[in-house]
């Protein structure tokens, strides 16, 4: 029997050229599966981020919404602005009425002052 060295040099380079294109698969495979993870968890905290600022924001709106409730809670209807208007027109009247009447009393010391002022 004799033994080819050859044939024996060969087989071991292939089996060599499989093992080293084995660990290149296998790194490969792994290296790529750690890097999706990182991709993935970079992702994630992106997202856990803008969320936090939706959260922030839809925090600050309500709080918003909520005071603008209060405040036209307290706002006077449109009847109630109609009254007040109504109310104000009945208070300028009466106004100018005293204001004519006041005027005609004047008028009326003024006389008598003269009256009085040219009796002497």
């Amino acid at each position: 029997m004799t033994i080819d060295y050859d044939a024996g040099r060969f087989w071991l380079g292939v089996l060599n050229a499989l093992g080293t294109l084995a660990v290149f698969g296998y790194t490969y495979f792994a290296t790529r599966d750690k890097d999706n993870a990182q991709h993935i968890k970079a992702v994630e905290t992106a997202l856990s981020n803008r969320i936090a600022e939706h959260i922030l924001k839809m925090t600050e709106l309500t709080s918003r919404v909520t005071t603008v409730e209060q405040t036209l809670k307290y706002m006077p209807s449109q009847d109630e602005i109609s009254e007040l208007q109504g109310d104000m027109k009945a208070i300028k009247a009466n106004q100018e009425a005293t204001q004519r009447e006041w005027h005609t009393i004047r008028q009326s010391l003024n006389r008598i002052e003269d009256f009085l002022l040219k009796a002497k």
